[in-house]
């Protein structure tokens, strides 16, 4: 009996036989989560994020939910190379606004 050779790859087909993810589609990777609160900046270094780095941002709560009288800031993110970097905007007032806490998701296409 003959070797019998099969090809070597992933496909996925939808309902109607359209391919919708082949081995050369290039998929969002997750590289890691950050939390953020209190307003506090920073930034992560990952050689993964010149392949076309992304950002998802997950808040506590949704911006005006429950905030009456104040303002809610919400992070600001930027990419730059191999670096993701985050910061909040300065309250413009201190009794009444409030930092958007929440959960950062980052990664690489």
């Amino acid at each position: 009996m003959g070797d019998l050779v099969m090809p070597a790859g992933l496909q996925v087909w939808d309902a109607n036989g359209n391919i919708i993810l082949d081995v050369t589609y290039r998929v969002l990777r997750i590289i890691d989560s950050v939390r953020l609160s209190s307003g506090s900046s920073g930034n992560r270094f990952d050689d993964r994020l010149t392949q076309g780095g992304w950002v998802s941002f997950q808040p506590d709560v949704s911006l005006g939910d429950g905030y009456m009288s104040g303002g809610v800031i919400a992070p600001r993110f930027s990419i730059s190379g191999n670096t993701l970097a985050w910061s909040y905007a300065a309250k413009n007032s201190g009794t009444y606004d409030i930092y958007q806490d929440g959960t950062l998701f980052y990664g690489a296409s």
